[in-house]
């Protein structure tokens, strides 16, 4: 006999906690066979749910992909809304963790909220909204998400949720650089989760508090291992995506830091990690973190090559919006060498796949560099009249 419902949803619940994934795995791989031989459809979703998280933290993006859209089409089919949400909200978190589409995980963030709130589930519809806080790109729509997730939490009494609806508003507070500010909710953050006895929340904290230690060079080196913390529990777990986004902010908190020797090593391990699982989305976020670092050497040839892959790499996995991104990079670093030509090429495709997705805004700013490239332009032909030879020319 398969397990209950509940009792199946309580073991996952409290294995993603502790990181238990390959536990997961065996676990729902086993019921979700005896669900489907005596026919339990729910127990069958709440199986592929669990194989869909436990794959996605482990990094086999493919397999979770392949286990949602099951579990999405088996929600559907029995009617159940709050499977659906559930089903709809880890779609989301393994499109933008998994594949960087934020776009897709948006969708589905937005369907589920839309469902939580007509079932009036406000435990799910919290959890949907945390998530649109959490891909928001402005950060003051993370923080208005984020304070209206910590009320909702308080009121269903969900200490865990509440700990990462604080969490997400002191990234909010972070990305405006209100440091001060970040690490009093971080505190907090960490509490909670502690008390949660969520292992991995707590890590990411512990990495968010090193993130703001960093920012000052009183406890840049406090920050720092509090950030290795984080990246050896990431890897002992075996949570994949955790560990990438460590290296990478490792690698910035390098960066700012001086020390672009120590910001490369953290750099190759992100390329070597994603190799290591042959996962594309990966490699092409890596490149073109290697390439903003080339840039920052002023390797531009370089640059411009490693540009070029990542740029190949979204294209290939289907992410034009990151496609876009690394065309504009190469563009501006054309432009640092005074090759307007090739920089507006870069930045003509780049507009187009933003036009495409309907991303206004990214389009008019595009836009705008172009006019001032042919500024630029204007300028260097001017320079060469007066027998002056611009950089890079």
């Amino acid at each position: 006999m398969p397990a209950t419902t509940d009792s199946l949803r309580y073991d996952i619940r409290e294995l993603m906690k502790s990181g238990g994934f390959n536990e997961i795995v065996d676990r729902c791989h086993v019921e979700l066979t005896l669900a489907r031989r005596e026919n339990q459809h729910t127990v069958e979703v709440i199986a592929l749910l669990g194989l869909a998280q436990a794959q996605c933290s482990l990094g086999n993006f493919s397999f979770a992909r392949d286990y949602i859209n099951q579990a999405v089409d088996e929600a559907q089919a029995i009617a159940s809304i709050g499977l659906m949400t559930d089903a709809l909200n880890t779609r989301a978190r393994i499109a933008r963790e998994g594949f960087f589409q934020t776009g897709e995980a948006y969708e589905d963030y937005r369907a589920a909220v839309g469902h939580a709130f007509e079932a009036g589930d406000m435990r799910r519809y919290a959890q949907s909204l945390l998530g649109l806080g959490e891909i928001a790109s402005n950060p003051s729509d993370s923080h208005k998400h984020g304070w209206r997730v910590i009320d909702l939490a308080r009121e269903v009494k969900d200490a865990q949720l509440e700990a990462r609806a604080i969490l997400l508003l002191s990234n909010a507070f972070i990305r405006k650089g209100e440091f001060s500010k970040a690490n009093d909710g971080l505190l907090v953050a960490l509490q909670k989760a502690q008390n949660a006895k969520d292992r991995l929340l707590e890590s990411v904290i512990i990495g968010q508090q090193g993130v703001v230690l960093a920012q000052d060079s009183d406890t840049f080196e406090r920050g720092l291992q509090q950030q290795l913390t984080a990246l050896e529990v990431a890897r002992g777990t075996e949570a994949v995506f955790h560990e990438f986004m460590r290296l990478y902010n490792l690698a910035l908190t390098m960066v700012a830091g001086d020390d672009l020797e120590e910001a490369r090593n953290y750099i190759d391990q992100m390329l070597a990690l994603s190799q290591d699982i042959g996962h594309q989305p990966y490699e092409m976020y890596a490149l073109g973190m290697l390439a903003q670092w080339l840039e920052r050497r002023g390797k531009a040839d370089v640059a411009i090559s490693q540009y070029g892959r990542a740029a190949e790499l979204a294209r290939a996995v289907n992410n034009p919006a990151y496609e876009a991104r690394y065309l504009y990079a190469m563009g501006a670093v054309y432009q640092s060498k005074w090759d307007f030509a090739s920089a507006r090429q870069q930045y003509r495709q780049a507009r187009a796949l933003y036009s495409a997705l309907e991303d206004g805004k990214n389009a008019t700013r595009v836009s705008a560099t172009i006019v001032y490239s042919y500024l630029l332009a204007l300028t260097a032909r001017i320079m060469r009249i007066f027998g002056l030879q611009p950089k890079g020319d």
